[in-house]
C-alpha cells in the first residue's frame, strides 16, 4: 500500500467520505502523507512546505477528524493567524473542511460585529479562529475564557516562523499557556511554516509545558525548481516591468508603501492590464478584499498588485506567471518567502525578476541568491528573556483574574518558554520596580493596577495592553512642501527624532539621498513631517533599530567580491558591475579583516553582520564616535591620543574582567518595546543586548585582526 493509501486509510470512514464525495479529492499531497499520521497519534508537529503547499489541509485534517471522534462543548481547536488578511482568507477553507466532520468554524477579531460574537459565546463553534491581539482582548475583556477552553484540545499556529522570533510570538506562547490552565486537556500544538533554519527551535519553543511527543514533518519530494532574473542597475527597469505583467498575474513587491504606490500608478497608466492596484498596511480592509478576489479570480487574466511585506505570508491568491521585486528584500528568507508565490502549477518553476536600484542592492540580491543556491536561510532566533512581555502579561493576567498573589502569578506565567530565561529573583525584582513606580499595587497581599498603571493601561487605555507591537510600526517621511512622502523610519528612530525635538533642536536626517530637517512628529497619522535642510548641521543616520543581517549573509558580500561564483539569473549588466565591484575591491584579498586608517578615521571591515558589528561599535564607544552597518565599523577621533586609545582597546585583552559590563553600557539603548521606559534599567539593557549584540561571535572575529604594526 502506498504512503498516501496508508495516511488515507488512517483517517475515520466519514472524513474519507467528505474528501472524495464533497470535494472530488484523487489523493493526498506529498506533505499531507506525512504530516496525517503524526498528528492523529497525538503528537506536536512543525509541518515545514512552502507557499500552496498544502500545509493547511495537513493540519486541519487530522485534527477535524480527531474532534469528531468525541465530541465535547465548547472551543476544541484554536487557529491562530499572524494576520487578520490571512485570518479572512482562510475563513471559507477551514468551514468547508470542519462541515466535511459535522463541525462548525467562527472567525474572531475586532471586525467581527457583536451580535456574531455574542451568538459565538452563547453556542460556542468548535474551532475558533483568531490572532493574538484577539485572543489577549478575551482575556483583558473578561470573556469567558474558562468555560470556552474548558476542553480546548488542539492549537494550530498558521505562519508559526513569523511568530517565533517575534513579540508576538513571546505574547501568544504565553498566552496558550494560560489557556491551558483552563482546558483539560494537554494542548498538542501544530506550527505551520515555510522553509527555516532551525525548525527543530521552533518545535521546542512551540511544545511550551506539553508532555506530547514532537517532530518536525516536511514532504519528502525535491525542491521546487527556482528561475530568477535580475535586470542591473541602469536598466530600464520600468519598462521591463510593464513588459513582464503583460504575460498574466504578478505581484510586484517593493521596500516601502511609497514604492508601491508609485509603481501602482505608472502600472496603471502605462501597462495595458485588466486589474492593477496596490496592497500594504495603509490601505482599508475593503481595499485589501478587492484586489485579493480580483487576484484570486479568473475575471482579471492579466492583474498585478504593487504590494510590500503585507502579502508577504500565506494570503492565498491562486496562481501567479510572476513575482516581481523593486529593491532587494531585507533577507534570504523574505526573498525566498516571496519567490515561493510563483511556480504552483505543474511542472511551472517558482520564477522572481529582481531590480536592484544601485549597485550596493546588486551585490546583496547576488549574495542573497547565492546563499538560496545552497539551501541557507536564516535563523529564527527565539525569545527567551522577554521581560517586557512579562511586563506586560503581569498586568493582563491581574486585569483577568483579580485575586493573584505574587506567587500565584509568577506560576500562571513562568511556564512560557518565553520567559525561560528568567529566574525568579528577576520577576521579583520586576515585580518590585512595578510597586515602587506605581504601575502595580498590592493591597491584601493582592495584586492589582496601581494608579499610574491605571492611568497607563486600565480600562479607558486597555488596547495598550491587548498589542504587544508598536502601532504603528514605521513613520512616513513628508515633505511639508509638496507632500511628497520620501521615505520611512522605524519607530524606534523617531523616538530619538521626538527626544530631540522635545529639547527645542531641530534635527536633521538623511533619507532618499537628502538631508531633511525635521519639523514636527504627527502621532496620528504616523507622519513625520519635513523641509529640505539649509542649516548645513550633520545629519543623523536614518536607520533606528538596524535591520539585522546575519553573518554568513553579510560575509558572502565578501566572498563574492573576491571571486567567489555569482549566482544564477544576473543580467550582463549586472555581471559588469560585478566584476567593476571586484575591481575596486580587490584590496580586500590583503587580511581576513582589513583595517585602514586615514588621519583620525579607523575602518574596520568585518563583514561580519549586524549584531556583531553592533557590539564593536558600543566597546569602541568611550574612545571616539563610532558608528557601523553589517560590514564596517568606523571610528572617528577628535585628537591623536584619543585615536591611540582607540587602537589600544581595540588591540587589548578583550576578555579581561568587566569589559563586557563596560561596552554593554555604552550601548544605545533604542525603543524596542513601549513597555521598556516600565522595565528597571538593568533589564530595559538586557532586552536590547538580546536583540543586537552578540559578544562571542566579537570575541571570534577580533581573532582575525591584523598586527597593529601593519596598519597604515
Amino acid at each position: 500500500m502506498t504512503a498516501s493509501a496508508d495516511a488515507f486509510t488512517q483517517l475515520s470512514p466519514r472524513m474519507r467520505t467528505g474528501l472524495v464525495d464533497t470535494l472530488r479529492w484523487q489523493g493526498l499531497r506529498p506533505v499531507q502523507q506525512v504530516s496525517i499520521p503524526p498528528i492523529l497519534r497525538g503528537e506536536n508537529v512543525v509541518i515545514l512546505a512552502p507557499t500552496a503547499g498544502g500545509k493547511t489541509e495537513a493540519a486541519f485534517l487530522p485534527a477535524l477528524d480527531l474532534l469528531q471522534r468525541e465530541r465535547r462543548p465548547g472551543v476544541r481547536l484554536l487557529y491562530i493567524s499572524p494576520l487578520i488578511a490571512l485570518l479572512n482568507n482562510q475563513e471559507a477553507r477551514v468551514e468547508r473542511l470542519a462541515g466535511l466532520v459535522g463541525l462548525q468554524a467562527f472567525k474572531w477579531h475586532g471586525g467581527v460585529n457583536a451580535s456574531a460574537r455574542n451568538a459565538f459565546r452563547e453556542e460556542p463553534a468548535e474551532v475558533l479562529l483568531t490572532t493574538p491581539e484577539s485572543l489577549e482582548a478575551m482575556f483583558i475583556h473578561r470573556q469567558p475564557v474558562q468555560t470556552l477552553f474548558a476542553h480546548l484540545q488542539i492549537v494550530i499556529i498558521d505562519e508559526i516562523h513569523a511568530f517565533a522570533d517575534s513579540d508576538r510570538g513571546a505574547q501568544l506562547i504565553t498566552l496558550l499557556e494560560r489557556l491551558r490552565r483552563y482546558s483539560s486537556e494537554d494542548l498538542q500544538r501544530i506550527g505551520l511554516s515555510a522553509t527555516v533554519a532551525n525548525p527543530g527551535d521552533i518545535g521546542r519553543w512551540m511544545k511550551g509545558s506539553s508532555a506530547r511527543p514532537g517532530r518536525v514533518v516536511r514532504a519528502a519530494v525535491g525542491p521546487s525548481a527556482r528561475v530568477a532574473a535580475v535586470v542591473g542597475p541602469g536598466q530600464d527597469a520600468l519598462a521591463d516591468v510593464l513588459r513582464r505583467t503583460q504575460a498574466g498575474k504578478t505581484l510586484a513587491f517593493t521596500e516601502s508603501r511609497a514604492d508601491a504606490e508609485t509603481l501602482a500608478d505608472e502600472l496603471h497608466r502605462h501597462a495595458r492590464l485588466d486589474f492593477s492596484g496596490t496592497y500594504h498596511s495603509a490601505i482599508s480592509r475593503e481595499a485589501r478584499q478587492h484586489a485579493e478576489d480580483a487576484m484570486s479570480g479568473r475575471s482579471y487574466p492579466r492583474a498585478c498588485l504593487a504590494c510590500t511585506s503585507a502579502m508577504e505570508l500565506g494570503v492565498d491568491i491562486g496562481d501567479l506567471d510572476d513575482v516581481l521585486q523593486w529593491g532587494v528584500p531585507g533577507s534570504v528568507s523574505s526573498l525566498l518567502q516571496r519567490w515561493g508565490r510563483s511556480g504552483r502549477r505543474a511542472g511551472w518553476a517558482q520564477h522572481t525578476t529582481v531590480y536592484p536600484q544601485d549597485a550596493a542592492e546588486l551585490l546583496r540580491i547576488a549574495a542573497q541568491l547565492s546563499l538560496a543556491a545552497e539551501g541557507w536561510v536564516e535563523p529564527v532566533r527565539l525569545r527567551t528573556r522577554a521581560y517586557h512581555i512579562l511586563l506586560q502579561q503581569m498586568l493582563s493576567e491581574v486585569l483577568h483574574r483579580p485575586g493573584h498573589t505574587p506567587t500565584t502569578l509568577w506560576n500562571t506565567l513562568n511556564p512560557s518558554p518565553a520567559f525561560a530565561g528568567i529566574t525568579q529573583e528577576e520577576y521579583q525584582q520586576q515585580l518590585s520596580h512595578l510597586l515602587r513606580t506605581d504601575v502595580m499595587a498590592q493591597i491584601g497581599g493582592q495584586m492589582l493596577l496601581g494608579d499610574r498603571g491605571e492611568t497607563l493601561f486600565g480600562r479607558r487605555h486597555l488596547s495598550e495592553l491587548i498589542a504587544t507591537f508598536e502601532a504603528p510600526s514605521a513613520y512616513t517621511l513628508v515633505n511639508r512642501e509638496n507632500r511628497f512622502e520620501v521615505g520611512q523610519l522605524e519607530l524606534g528612530f523617531v523616538e530619538e527624532l521626538r527626544a530631540e525635538l522635545e529639547s527645542a533642536l531641530k534635527p536633521v536626517v538623511l533619507l532618499g539621498g537628502r538631508a531633511w530637517q525635521v519639523l514636527s512628529i504627527q502621532d496620528q497619522s504616523a507622519v513625520v513631517l519635513v523641509q529640505p535642510d539649509v542649516s548645513g548641521r550633520p545629519p543623523k543616520w536614518a536607520g533606528g533599530v538596524p535591520r539585522q543581517m546575519e553573518r554568513a549573509l553579510a560575509w558572502r558580500h565578501r566572498e563574492l567580491l573576491l571571486g567567489h561564483p555569482l549566482p544564477d539569473g544576473l543580467d550582463a549588466p549586472s555581471r559588469r558591475h560585478l566584476e567593476e565591484l571586484r575591481e575596486q575591491h580587490a584590496w580586500l584579498a590583503e587580511h581576513p579583516l582589513p583595517v585602514k586608517v586615514i588621519g583620525l578615521t579607523l575602518t574596520l571591515h568585518t563583514y561580519a553582520g549586524t549584531r556583531i558589528n553592533t557590539t564593536l561599535q558600543a566597546a569602541m564607544k568611550p574612545y571616539s564616535a563610532a558608528s557601523s552597518d553589517a560590514f564596517t565599523v568606523t571610528l572617528r577621533a577628535r585628537h591623536e591620543q584619543e585615536m591611540t586609545a582607540a587602537l589600544d582597546r581595540l588591540y587589548g585583552d578583550w576578555n579581561a574582567a568587566g569589559l563586557q559590563k563596560e561596552t554593554l553600557a555604552h550601548l544605545r539603548l533604542p525603543r524596542l518595546s513601549k513597555y521598556q521606559a516600565h522595565l528597571p534599567i538593568s533589564f530595559a539593557r538586557q532586552l536590547v543586548q538580546d536583540v543586537l549584540v552578540d559578544w562571542d561571535g566579537l570575541l571570534k572575529v577580533l581573532h582575525l585582526l591584523p598586527p597593529r604594526a601593519l596598519l597604515n
